[in-house]
């Protein structure tokens, strides 16, 4: 019996910094996960906070604190959140992650959970470069952030195939296969206890 799992994210989706301690826990486990970064936030939604979206974005993030224990931090509300141009943009998220991609899992889910932290604790917005380049550096990479670009594109467009084929929308989203059949899970079984979805490995 062979099951492998594929996880569609994206870095600056609050939901998807609720499934991380899972699918992290998941990796962990040494089971076979494939990561792939859906840059759903950009083009047209690619929302300005001050347009109405960042109560929007609040209220979810309060409730994913409330489901999975994960940290949203004042900052995060003072300097992103209220922020008069902020626009929620995951663009240099996704080259980051296509950076990384063929590092393995355990790497990309660093570098989100690293990401994620920056935005969700720090306040830092997703219009900083600099600081998702001074991210991937302590991963280990040197390249500039566009040569990510291409993986990126290449990820987001199996992402997105594979929504389609499963009829999913939205992100996050875990995927197992198993003899050839794929089903979609509820990573919100695992919030309140990370480690069971170990056992979905075995």
């Amino acid at each position: 019996m062979s099951r492998r799992f594929t996880y569609i994210y994206d870095t600056f989706c609050g939901w998807c910094r609720g499934a991380h301690p899972t699918i992290a826990a998941l990796i962990e486990s040494g089971a076979e996960v494939e990561m792939l970064h859906l840059h759903l936030f950009q083009g047209a939604k690619a929302h300005r906070m001050a347009d109405g979206f960042g109560t929007v974005a609040l209220a979810h993030d309060k409730r994913v604190a409330g489901l999975s224990g994960q940290d949203f931090d004042q900052r995060y509300v003072d300097q992103v959140i209220q922020s008069p141009t902020e626009v929620l943009d995951s663009t240099f998220t996704a080259w980051a992650a296509g950076l990384v991609h063929d590092h393995g899992a355990a790497t990309e889910i660093a570098l989100a959970h690293n990401l994620q932290n920056q935005r969700y604790i720090d306040g830092v917005s997703a219009q900083n470069r600099s600081a998702v380049e001074a991210a991937i550096v302590r991963f280990g990479v040197s390249a500039a952030l566009e040569e990510g670009a291409e993986t990126a594109g290449q990820t987001a467009a199996r992402a997105r195939a594979t929504l389609a084929s499963l009829n999913l929308r939205g992100v996050p989203q875990l995927i197992l296969e198993e003899n050839g059949q794929r089903n979609a899970l509820s990573i919100a079984d695992f919030y309140k206890s990370p480690t069971a979805v170990t056992a979905l490995a075995s």
